[in-house]
């Protein structure tokens, strides 16, 4: 049958025919419509599942969860590697995952802050080992189903938003080390969500059919209660106004963040949102929402696909005006200027963002193109 979507002729030069790729699964539509895509590219795909804890670790809810890597989800991939003629292995990366996505993501809620687990998977967990696992099998490139786009040029490899707005995902992947996004195709970044799910429905995909995850992979049902059931985290305290005056009782600083205004069990003659969170003394600080108003940003671990970043802004090292995107799916606001000593940056924005969360990412984008973020620690 005819492939029921037109393929952009930037993907057919990153994977042409022959090309032996590493194919991240997980029985999604996503990673099963760009299976489909490189195998009518022509491409020798090669497909894993990355075991992250499910399976074998009962402590996170053993193999009835409805997480990514469950036994159904395994054996959704097996199928469908199997129906495109494709080699299917299950990769367990159970202790690095727990050392470097759960263990922080813990330590992050019980520190008042609130954690992106899936930037540091991207960055220290997946795409190495998808890497390194594509090395050892002598292919070519790894893929994903995430929604972004690459560019080849002289000076590297330049990370691209995905065409559709409402899906893009290079925000997660802006920590991806410029070695291995060389190695790197995103077969879906061309396409908008809409498109992926008509084709795959076309292409009769047994994931067609099967809703979007919205939760955290390890924490299925949206239900974190057994990663904090030692901790203090738990432990109720005063939620109150920025002058301190106590106005009412919070169930445990791990269910709130920065922005929050539901769930707040407040009587107020005015809507009241979560300011910020005082580990030290455990409490919430809660106040109208011109309280979430920053222009400043202070971030650390900042990192770059780029072979170079200016350490102070420069109008004319890029091609378009700067911006930052403070978490997923922020539209994002124009930058008047940045300050980076290593590893540290500051970031003043044009005009004020709300909601930016300590423990989230700020992501600097020039139109399109991700030139780096860096870790959230404070903002005013």
């Amino acid at each position: 049958m005819t492939f029921p979507l037109p393929v952009p002729a930037e993907l057919r030069a990153a994977a042409p025919p022959g090309t032996g790729v590493l194919l991240g699964v997980s029985g999604g539509v996503d990673s099963s419509f760009a299976l489909a895509l490189l195998k009518h590219l022509g491409c020798d795909v090669h497909c894993v599942t990355l075991k992250n804890f499910c399976v074998s670790d009962d402590s996170f809810g053993g193999s009835d969860n409805k997480s990514c890597c469950s036994l159904d989800a395994i054996d959704g991939a097996r199928r469908l590697a199997a129906r495109f003629e494709s080699r299917h292995w299950v990769g367990t990366v159970e202790g690095p995952f727990r050392r470097q996505v759960i263990d922080p993501f813990v330590q992050d809620y019980l520190s008042g802050r609130t954690p992106n687990p899936c930037v540091g998977c991207n960055m220290m967990v997946r795409f190495p080992e998808l890497a390194r696992r594509a090395t050892a099998l002598g292919l070519d490139l790894v893929a994903t189903g995430h929604y972004a786009r690459l560019a080849h040029r002289d000076d590297g490899v330049a990370l691209l938003r995905g065409v559709d707005p409402e899906k893009d995902q290079s925000y997660f992947l802006h920590g991806l080390a410029p070695e291995v996004l060389a190695r790197c195709v995103f077969p879906l970044g061309w396409y908008t969500k809409a498109q992926v799910r008509e084709a795959s429905a076309a292409l009769d995909l047994e994931a067609a059919r099967r809703p979007d995850s919205q939760e955290i992979c390890f924490v299925p049902d949206d239900d974190r209660s057994f990663l904090f059931a030692d901790a203090e985290g738990w432990a109720p305290g005063d939620i109150v106004d920025p002058a301190g005056e106590v106005l009412g009782r919070h169930r445990g600083l791990i269910h709130y963040t920065v922005g929050q205004r539901r769930g707040l069990g407040l009587a107020a003659p005015e809507p009241l949102y979560v300011l910020a969170l005082d580990p030290a003394e455990n409490r919430v600080v809660v106040g109208p929402r011109e309280g979430l108003d920053v222009v400043e940003v202070v971030c650390d671990g900042f990192c770059t696909p780029l072979p170079a970043f200016p350490e102070s802004d420069d109008a004319a090292a890029f091609d378009a005006p700067v911006e930052a995107q403070v978490r997923y799916r922020h539209r994002g606001v124009p930058v008047a200027s940045w300050r980076r000593d290593g590893a540290s940056l500051r970031v003043t924005l044009c005009t004020a963002a709300r909601g930016v969360a300590p423990g989230q990412f700020l992501v600097l984008y020039a139109g399109e193109q991700v030139l780096g973020g860096a870790r959230i620690i404070s903002a005013s």
